[in-house]
């Protein structure tokens, strides 16, 4: 497993061996509840000659009276033949239902409808994000502004992001990271003179030509773990981008060094991540219920990664994993994007379209924005081409990138409805 599912494009330059590619304004809109205020809007149609001098007051009441519609009184006149109506008690939605019919039915009413609750549509103010950030917002976008008026998360819902690790970042509130763990067993691929411990910091992954294989290229640190943090978790309303979940608390589980990852290393830390026993390793006390999986290899699923993920979605976790960047194959021939028990994330362009480097096949679940072309998914990084260096922020392309914007709507749909299952 040697395969990060993303290219990082600084500046619109292509750097690196991993492939990758790297106004503001506040606005607010109203938007429909789903609950009605108890009111009517009414229109009557032009009144009968012989009634052109009543009061459009007394109108209502004759035709209120003449449909036997009770608790129902004239309230306020909003123009001509336009009228408020209350009802003088709460009353459900299906008896609301029946009045509107009522006096629709009525030759003399024009149009009858519910008086709706409006409030303000919550818009983040961070500068990057009507600037930069496509794929939360637009027609082909994961339509987070939307969601965002109903759920924007909840401390509860822990998302384990499997990855490089973590960095600090001006962008991140260090209150929602969570005490993470380093997986990388091998120093030699670590990069940080050591085995598993307590530290998921990213040293960084840059490799010299040749390192991870006969005529692999030189590459510069991907920090993929922080970009994904940002999408997933990053502070809202302040200097740089919005995230998906505003509030849940992210878990950085190191897994992948110079020249990728193993799946043992993995397997131990999906365990971990969920809450379950790993050998010499201290119990997770935040156990996840979102664990992303954004890497991949070539190969049918094997018996120890299934097993392995069967046991944390048995333990409530939801595996949200990458479905790869090998052009199109299908992902039947991947791990662990064809493996059951997960969810596997393909990823659309700006247009919506099933983006070219994309796996694709049967086990694909769902399609989020990976970007393509001039447009990238854009998130915080990190400056540094070997050791970390200064915050920063790029835009990423990739299945990588699709899959933590899942894990984010999963972690939103949890807050939501916590009893949702695989």
């Amino acid at each position: 497993m040697n395969e990060w599912l993303c290219s990082v494009r600084r500046g619109g330059f292509r750097v690196g061996w991993l492939g990758v590619l790297l106004f503001f304004s506040w606005t607010s809109m109203l938007y429909a509840e789903d609950t009605v205020t108890g009111k009517l809007i009414v229109r009557l149609g032009t009144p009968p000659v012989e009634q052109a001098t009543i009061a459009i007051e007394k109108r209502f009441a004759a035709i209120v009276r003449e449909i036997g519609q009770s608790g129902l009184s004239f309230d306020r006149q909003l123009g001509d033949n336009l009228v408020v109506a209350q009802f003088v008690k709460p009353i459900t939605a299906d008896e609301m239902a029946t009045a509107v019919a009522r006096l629709e039915a009525h030759p003399q009413i024009t149009y009858s409808e519910p008086d709706i609750r409006v409030r303000l549509s919550y818009v983040p103010i961070d500068p990057r994000y009507l600037t930069r950030q496509w794929n939360l917002y637009d027609t082909y976008g994961i339509r987070a502004d939307v969601a965002w008026d109903s759920e924007r998360g909840d401390a509860s819902i822990v998302v384990a992001l499997l990855d490089t690790g973590i960095l600090p970042h001006e962008d991140l509130d260090p209150a929602r990271i969570l005490p993470g763990y380093d997986f990388v067993g091998d120093p030699a691929y670590a990069n940080d003179s050591d085995g598993w411990d307590a530290d998921p910091t990213d040293p960084g992954d840059a490799v010299v030509a040749n390192e991870c294989g006969s005529g692999e290229p030189a590459s510069d640190s991907s920090w993929h773990g922080l970009h994904l943090a940002g999408l997933v978790g990053a502070t809202v309303d302040n200097i740089g981008i919005a995230p998906i979940n505003h509030v849940a608390p992210l878990l950085p589980v190191r897994v992948l060094g110079k020249c990728g990852g193993s799946f043992s290393d993995v397997i131990a830390a999906m365990r971990w991540a969920a809450g379950l026993s790993v050998g010499g390793v201290p119990i997770n006390p935040n156990p996840a219920r979102i664990i992303n999986l954004s890497f991949g290899g070539i190969g049918i699923c094997t018996p120890a990664v299934q097993d392995a993920i069967d046991q944390v979605v048995a333990a409530g976790a939801v595996v949200v994993v990458a479905a790869g960047n090998n052009d199109g194959i299908d992902v039947s021939g991947t791990l662990p994007a064809g493996c059951n028990n997960v969810i596997t994330v393909a990823a659309t362009d700006r247009g919506g379209a099933l983006a070219a480097y994309s796996n694709r096949g049967s086990k694909v679940l769902v399609s989020a924005p990976g970007g393509g072309g001039f447009w990238g998914i854009h998130s915080i990084y990190n400056s540094g081409a070997a050791a970390p260096g200064v915050d920063t922020y790029a835009d990423l392309i990739g299945t990588s990138v699709a899959t933590a914007e899942v894990s984010g709507v999963v972690s939103l749909m949890l807050a939501a409805q916590p009893a949702l299952t695989m």
